[in-house]
Protein backbone atom coordinates (compact mmCIF):
# COMPACT_ATOMS: atom_id res chain seq x y z
CA UNK A 1 0.00 0.00 0.00
CA UNK A 2 1.56 3.30 -0.76
CA UNK A 3 1.40 5.78 2.06
CA UNK A 4 -0.89 8.86 1.85
CA UNK A 5 -0.22 9.98 5.40
CA UNK A 6 -1.76 13.45 6.47
CA UNK A 7 -2.02 14.42 2.53
CA UNK A 8 -5.71 15.92 1.48
CA UNK A 9 -7.41 14.45 -1.10
CA UNK A 10 -10.52 15.04 -2.99
CA UNK A 11 -12.25 12.17 -5.18
CA UNK A 12 -15.02 12.86 -7.25
CA UNK A 13 -18.02 10.52 -8.07
CA UNK A 14 -16.34 8.74 -5.09
CA UNK A 15 -20.17 7.01 -3.96
CA UNK A 16 -19.98 4.34 -6.10
CA UNK A 17 -17.56 1.74 -8.16
CA UNK A 18 -14.07 2.59 -8.86
CA UNK A 19 -14.54 6.35 -7.57
CA UNK A 20 -15.79 4.09 -3.69
CA UNK A 21 -12.57 1.63 -4.30
CA UNK A 22 -10.33 4.72 -4.56
CA UNK A 23 -11.81 6.27 -1.53
CA UNK A 24 -11.34 2.89 0.79
CA UNK A 25 -8.06 2.81 -0.57
CA UNK A 26 -6.54 6.15 0.23
CA UNK A 27 -8.50 6.05 3.50
CA UNK A 28 -6.87 2.51 4.19
CA UNK A 29 -3.61 4.69 3.49
CA UNK A 30 -3.99 7.23 6.14
CA UNK A 31 -5.12 10.43 3.82
CA UNK A 32 -7.85 13.07 4.99
CA UNK A 33 -10.54 12.10 2.23
CA UNK A 34 -13.25 14.36 0.97
CA UNK A 35 -15.67 12.21 -1.46
CA UNK A 36 -17.68 14.05 -3.90
CA UNK A 37 -20.94 12.99 -5.60
CA UNK A 38 -24.36 14.03 -6.97
CA UNK A 39 -25.79 11.10 -5.33
CA UNK A 40 -26.36 11.81 -1.50
CA UNK A 41 -27.69 8.21 -0.64
CA UNK A 42 -24.43 6.84 -1.76
CA UNK A 43 -22.41 9.21 0.08
CA UNK A 44 -24.05 8.57 3.22
CA UNK A 45 -23.70 4.53 2.50
CA UNK A 46 -20.16 5.65 2.52
CA UNK A 47 -19.59 7.61 5.02
CA UNK A 48 -21.60 5.40 7.17
CA UNK A 49 -18.79 2.57 6.20
CA UNK A 50 -15.99 4.31 7.02
CA UNK A 51 -16.57 5.85 10.42
CA UNK A 52 -12.96 5.10 11.53
CA UNK A 53 -11.22 7.20 8.89
CA UNK A 54 -10.78 10.77 8.26
CA UNK A 55 -13.68 11.09 5.67
CA UNK A 56 -15.59 14.14 4.59
CA UNK A 57 -18.33 14.29 1.89
CA UNK A 58 -19.91 16.80 -0.33
CA UNK A 59 -22.99 16.32 -1.86
CA UNK A 60 -22.12 18.05 -5.40
CA UNK A 61 -22.49 18.23 -9.12
CA UNK A 62 -19.46 18.66 -10.58
CA UNK A 63 -21.57 20.86 -13.57
CA UNK A 64 -22.57 22.99 -11.06
CA UNK A 65 -19.79 26.23 -11.19
CA UNK A 66 -20.90 27.73 -7.95
CA UNK A 67 -20.88 24.77 -5.90
CA UNK A 68 -16.95 24.09 -7.23
CA UNK A 69 -16.25 27.82 -6.53
CA UNK A 70 -17.53 27.07 -2.87
CA UNK A 71 -15.49 24.08 -2.78
CA UNK A 72 -12.34 26.31 -1.94
CA UNK A 73 -13.54 28.22 0.59
CA UNK A 74 -14.85 25.15 3.28
CA UNK A 75 -11.70 24.08 5.61
CA UNK A 76 -12.54 20.27 4.73
CA UNK A 77 -11.79 20.83 1.07
CA UNK A 78 -8.80 23.25 1.31
CA UNK A 79 -5.46 22.85 1.38
CA UNK A 80 -5.22 20.13 -1.09
CA UNK A 81 -2.54 17.75 -2.11
CA UNK A 82 -4.55 15.14 -4.39
CA UNK A 83 -7.37 15.83 -6.75
CA UNK A 84 -8.59 12.26 -8.20
CA UNK A 85 -11.07 13.32 -11.16
CA UNK A 86 -12.98 10.13 -11.34
CA UNK A 87 -16.52 11.09 -11.56
CA UNK A 88 -18.18 10.58 -15.36
CA UNK A 89 -20.93 9.46 -17.64
CA UNK A 90 -21.28 7.26 -20.35
CA UNK A 91 -24.20 7.58 -22.86
CA UNK A 92 -25.09 5.75 -26.22
CA UNK A 93 -24.18 8.43 -28.74
CA UNK A 94 -25.16 7.43 -32.31
CA UNK A 95 -23.96 9.82 -35.23
CA UNK A 96 -26.53 8.94 -37.50
CA UNK A 97 -29.12 9.85 -35.05
CA UNK A 98 -27.85 13.06 -33.14
CA UNK A 99 -28.84 13.62 -30.13
CA UNK A 100 -27.38 17.22 -28.42
CA UNK A 101 -29.11 16.98 -24.99
CA UNK A 102 -26.69 13.57 -24.56
CA UNK A 103 -24.10 15.07 -26.25
CA UNK A 104 -23.49 17.92 -23.88
CA UNK A 105 -24.79 15.87 -20.98
CA UNK A 106 -21.73 13.76 -21.00
CA UNK A 107 -19.32 16.53 -22.45
CA UNK A 108 -20.76 18.49 -19.33
CA UNK A 109 -19.43 16.05 -16.88
CA UNK A 110 -16.79 14.01 -18.34
CA UNK A 111 -14.96 17.31 -19.47
CA UNK A 112 -16.53 20.94 -18.52
CA UNK A 113 -17.23 19.80 -14.69
CA UNK A 114 -13.43 18.06 -14.27
CA UNK A 115 -12.06 21.00 -15.88
CA UNK A 116 -14.21 23.22 -13.76
CA UNK A 117 -12.67 21.85 -10.20
CA UNK A 118 -9.44 21.12 -11.53
CA UNK A 119 -8.65 24.79 -11.92
CA UNK A 120 -10.30 25.58 -8.23
CA UNK A 121 -7.58 22.72 -6.90
CA UNK A 122 -5.00 24.10 -8.84
CA UNK A 123 -5.31 27.37 -7.77
CA UNK A 124 -5.28 26.38 -3.81
CA UNK A 125 -2.31 23.53 -4.74
CA UNK A 126 -0.36 27.02 -5.99
CA UNK A 127 -1.49 29.01 -3.16
CA UNK A 128 -0.25 26.40 -0.25
CA UNK A 129 3.19 26.00 -2.35
CA UNK A 130 3.52 22.20 -1.56
CA UNK A 131 2.93 20.93 -4.75
CA UNK A 132 0.67 17.90 -5.69
CA UNK A 133 -1.01 15.39 -7.83
CA UNK A 134 -3.56 15.85 -10.28
CA UNK A 135 -5.08 12.10 -11.30
CA UNK A 136 -7.64 11.69 -14.41
CA UNK A 137 -9.79 8.45 -14.48
CA UNK A 138 -9.46 8.30 -18.45
CA UNK A 139 -10.74 4.63 -19.82
CA UNK A 140 -9.55 1.84 -22.32
CA UNK A 141 -11.88 3.84 -24.77
CA UNK A 142 -8.22 6.07 -25.19
CA UNK A 143 -6.71 3.12 -27.04
CA UNK A 144 -9.88 1.46 -28.50
CA UNK A 145 -12.98 2.68 -30.19
CA UNK A 146 -16.06 1.36 -29.39
CA UNK A 147 -19.90 1.28 -31.08
CA UNK A 148 -21.64 4.26 -30.06
CA UNK A 149 -18.80 5.59 -27.83
CA UNK A 150 -18.57 9.05 -29.72
CA UNK A 151 -19.13 10.90 -26.93
CA UNK A 152 -17.88 9.25 -24.41
CA UNK A 153 -14.25 8.17 -26.36
CA UNK A 154 -14.23 12.03 -27.62
CA UNK A 155 -14.48 13.24 -23.91
CA UNK A 156 -11.70 10.66 -22.43
CA UNK A 157 -9.54 11.59 -25.22
CA UNK A 158 -9.81 15.19 -24.32
CA UNK A 159 -9.26 14.34 -21.14
CA UNK A 160 -6.00 12.85 -21.74
CA UNK A 161 -4.97 15.81 -23.43
CA UNK A 162 -5.79 18.10 -20.55
CA UNK A 163 -3.61 16.07 -18.60
CA UNK A 164 -0.63 16.48 -20.77
CA UNK A 165 -1.15 20.16 -20.91
CA UNK A 166 -1.49 20.53 -17.11
CA UNK A 167 1.42 18.08 -16.62
CA UNK A 168 3.76 20.51 -19.09
CA UNK A 169 2.65 23.58 -17.54
CA UNK A 170 2.90 22.85 -13.82
CA UNK A 171 5.43 20.20 -13.43
CA UNK A 172 7.80 22.88 -13.04
CA UNK A 173 5.24 24.28 -10.12
CA UNK A 174 5.82 21.13 -8.43
CA UNK A 175 2.27 19.89 -9.15
CA UNK A 176 2.37 16.31 -11.03
CA UNK A 177 -0.53 15.45 -13.64
CA UNK A 178 -1.60 11.91 -15.32
CA UNK A 179 -4.12 9.62 -15.80
CA UNK A 180 -5.02 5.87 -15.41
CA UNK A 181 -7.20 3.83 -18.08
CA UNK A 182 -8.74 1.14 -16.22
CA UNK A 183 -10.68 -1.35 -18.83
CA UNK A 184 -13.01 -3.81 -17.84
CA UNK A 185 -13.91 -4.00 -14.79
CA UNK A 186 -16.84 -4.92 -12.62
CA UNK A 187 -18.58 -3.90 -10.82
CA UNK A 188 -18.72 -0.62 -11.43
CA UNK A 189 -21.78 2.04 -12.44
CA UNK A 190 -20.07 4.00 -15.21
CA UNK A 191 -22.47 2.43 -17.97
CA UNK A 192 -26.59 3.24 -17.35
CA UNK A 193 -26.91 -0.62 -17.90
CA UNK A 194 -24.82 -2.27 -15.78
CA UNK A 195 -23.81 -5.78 -16.78
CA UNK A 196 -24.87 -8.99 -14.93
CA UNK A 197 -22.30 -11.15 -13.42
CA UNK A 198 -22.68 -13.57 -16.00
CA UNK A 199 -22.15 -10.97 -19.15
CA UNK A 200 -18.87 -9.39 -17.58
CA UNK A 201 -17.39 -13.15 -16.70
CA UNK A 202 -17.99 -14.09 -20.08
CA UNK A 203 -16.19 -10.27 -21.49
CA UNK A 204 -13.72 -11.01 -19.09
CA UNK A 205 -12.59 -14.44 -20.94
CA UNK A 206 -11.73 -12.11 -23.51
CA UNK A 207 -9.19 -9.66 -22.09
CA UNK A 208 -5.43 -11.18 -22.25
CA UNK A 209 -5.60 -11.87 -18.11
CA UNK A 210 -8.89 -13.96 -18.81
CA UNK A 211 -11.07 -12.06 -16.87
CA UNK A 212 -12.57 -8.45 -15.50
CA UNK A 213 -10.45 -5.93 -13.38
CA UNK A 214 -11.61 -4.85 -10.09
CA UNK A 215 -12.09 -1.35 -8.71
CA UNK A 216 -9.42 -2.09 -6.18
CA UNK A 217 -7.41 -2.72 -8.80
CA UNK A 218 -7.38 0.39 -10.31
CA UNK A 219 -7.50 2.06 -6.34
CA UNK A 220 -4.28 0.75 -5.87
CA UNK A 221 -2.47 1.99 -8.87
CA UNK A 222 -4.10 5.18 -8.33
CA UNK A 223 -3.07 5.63 -4.54
CA UNK A 224 0.96 4.44 -6.23
CA UNK A 225 -0.24 7.27 -8.83
CA UNK A 226 -1.11 10.24 -5.78
CA UNK A 227 2.08 8.74 -3.60
CA UNK A 228 5.88 10.21 -3.16
CA UNK A 229 6.73 6.59 -4.98
CA UNK A 230 5.32 8.21 -8.34
CA UNK A 231 7.36 11.42 -7.41
CA UNK A 232 8.94 11.36 -11.39
CA UNK A 233 5.62 10.62 -13.19
CA UNK A 234 4.38 13.38 -15.38
CA UNK A 235 2.26 13.14 -18.23
CA UNK A 236 1.62 9.58 -18.10
CA UNK A 237 -1.49 7.55 -19.01
CA UNK A 238 -0.98 4.33 -17.38
CA UNK A 239 -3.45 1.73 -18.33
CA UNK A 240 -4.45 -0.92 -16.21
CA UNK A 241 -6.56 -3.04 -18.24
CA UNK A 242 -5.38 -7.06 -17.72
CA UNK A 243 -3.68 -6.25 -21.42
CA UNK A 244 -6.80 -5.39 -22.99
CA UNK A 245 -5.40 -1.86 -25.17
CA UNK A 246 -2.58 -4.72 -27.16
CA UNK A 247 -5.07 -7.18 -28.05
CA UNK A 248 -5.57 -7.74 -31.92
CA UNK A 249 -9.30 -8.65 -33.13
CA UNK A 250 -8.04 -9.64 -36.12
CA UNK A 251 -6.85 -12.97 -34.12
CA UNK A 252 -9.02 -12.75 -31.53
Amino acid sequence: MSSLQNKRAIITGGAHGIGRAIVDEFCRAGANVTAIDYDIKGLKSLQSAHKDYALSIVHLDITDRVGIDRLSQTPETFDIDILVNNAGVDLIYDLAVPDRKKWESVMEVNLTGTRQITEVIIADMLRHGRGGSLIFITSVHTALAFPGGAAYDASKHALVGLMRVLALEYGPKGIRANALAPGLIYPTNITTAELSCTEAERLGQRVPLGRCGHPKEIATVCAFLASDAASYINGAEIRVDGGLSIKNALTD
